[in-house]
């Protein structure tokens, strides 16, 4: 059964100051030092498999997993045990999409490699900036959607579901090591979307249970 407590610590904005002020300053890092080199390392080293490439796609899967909550709400004997998931999960989940394509028109970063239209990338041009709001999928690599999405919903899952808290933490785990892995994204990508992604969840829950009362 989905869990009613109040919420951990973890999912309080207020007491993570420390940890965005953590991420933020490892996502410039990211920026500064480590994404250029990192995504030769990978290109050259050619890591990407059918494995990662699975891992690389795991919003899909807690996307289905909260579908699968949103249907179980039409019956009548579920709907009271998973009404608190599924409003979080659905504010959650509007706000995430929400920030996702507003960040990406903001920050509007280049691609680690080239995918779509012989969009510019660093890979293939050397070509590494940021051009806010700049139009096109080509500037859409900041931050990272996938990493936004998983974060968002693994955490959402894990303050209702805690006793899976490891399956949710793999998740998290996994989509950096799939994003990565195929040279999807920069390092400094995902540490944003993650970031965000948990942001998400905060806000949700605020909103949701001022809702709820």
């Amino acid at each position: 059964m989905p869990s009613t407590q109040a919420p951990h610590p973890l999912f309080s904005l207020k007491k993570n100051i420390i940890f965005y002020a953590v991420m933020l300053c490892m996502t410039l890092l990211s920026i500064l030092f480590i994404d250029r080199h990192l995504a030769d390392f990978i290109h050259q080293h050619q890591v990407a498999n059918s494995f990662t490439k699975l891992l690389s796609n795991i919003p899909a899967l807690l996307e289905t997993l909260a579908a699968i909550a949103l249907l179980c709400c039409l019956v009548p004997k579920l709907r009271s045990k998973l009404s608190a998931l599924v409003i979080h999960l659905l504010f959650t989940l509007l706000l995430a999409t929400v920030i996702r394509f507003g960040a990406k028109a903001l920050f509007g970063r280049t691609w680690p490699e080239t995918w779509v239209d012989n969009n510019p990338s660093w890979i293939n041009d050397r070509i590494e900036a940021f051009h806010p709001f700049a139009e096109g999928v080509a500037y859409n690599s900041f931050p990272s959607g996938h990493a936004l999405f998983t974060f968002a919903l693994a955490s959402t899952f894990w303050f209702h579901l805690p006793r899976y808290r490891l399956f949710w933490a793999a998740c998290m785990l996994g989509v950096f090591i799939g994003q990565l892995s195929q040279n999807y994204h920069y390092l400094g990508d995902l540490l944003a979307g993650a970031s965000l992604g948990v942001i998400c969840t905060q806000l949700a829950f605020t909103v949701a249970q001022k809702c709820h009362r």
